[in-house]
């Protein structure tokens, strides 16, 4: 695959990610009503109708195609293009990337493949295993948003900081947002131990989540606009 492909590929990774991400965010509010401290609290999100909970396994699915699995084409094709600049941070980028994904699957996947038969059981009417499950779905959630997704903070926050400073230098509009996004998640990791600044904590996270589609578009599609630069095609060669 050549360069002028390979660049192709990332940029329409990094345009449906980002569509995908968007729909993160419009599903997030149609399950919960804009009240994400909903889901974390076993009772309510068990009682959800079944339509709900489709919605909701819909919403971590494009989570991990939104925010996560375009990131294996976007690191790899940002650590080649920029191989010698980067120098030893090439590797330490490169695992800060991959456990970011890992970490953000894992916990979609957890909750996306939880809910349905938890909620069965909630449904089964006898008081204790609606207890029982209630709490299983509390400390899953609890795990996956204060435990998987909040590590990330630091990860974000390292790789973001590089890569806009030499997005910048080679001449790449929208490096700004990458910034934002690294402080959003920054925030996010460093308040969110502290549960008197949940008010904080939730700002930086939406701060972060929203910019990063947006930076996700604004790249693809500069890269879709440079990628005939990049290398001629094939079927142009012969």
């Amino acid at each position: 695959m050549n360069s002028y492909n390979v660049a192709r590929f990332t940029a329409w990774n990094a345009i449906f990610g980002g569509l995908a991400a968007c729909a993160t965010l419009g599903l997030s509010v149609v399950v919960t009503g804009g009240d994400i401290e909903m889901v974390p609290h076993g009772p309510a999100m068990l009682a959800l109708s079944a339509e709900g909970r489709n919605l909701f396994r819909w919403w971590m699915l494009a989570d991990v195609l939104g925010f996560y699995l375009p990131f294996v084409a976007i690191g790899g094709y940002f650590l080649h293009t920029f191989r010698e600049e980067l120098g030893a941070l090439r590797e330490m980028i490169a695992i800060a990337v991959a456990v970011y994904i890992v970490c953000g699957v894992a916990g979609a996947v957890l909750q996306l493949s939880t809910l349905h038969p938890l909620a069965h059981v909630y449904a089964s009417g006898d008081e204790g295993a609606k207890v029982a499950a209630a709490a299983v779905w509390t400390a899953i959630a609890n795990a996956t948003q204060n435990g998987f997704w909040w590590v990330e903070g630091p990860l974000v926050f390292f790789w973001t900081s590089i890569a806009a400073r030499l997005l910048k230098q080679s001449g790449w509009r929208g490096s700004f947002l990458l910034h934002i996004v690294g402080w959003g998640f920054g925030v996010f990791f460093v308040c969110g131990f502290f549960p008197s600044l949940a008010a904080v904590t939730d700002a930086g996270e939406t701060v972060g989540v929203l910019a990063l589609p947006l930076w996700m578009l604004v790249f693809g599609w500069q890269l879709l606009r440079r990628a005939p630069t990049l290398a001629v095609p094939n079927v142009i060669r012969a």
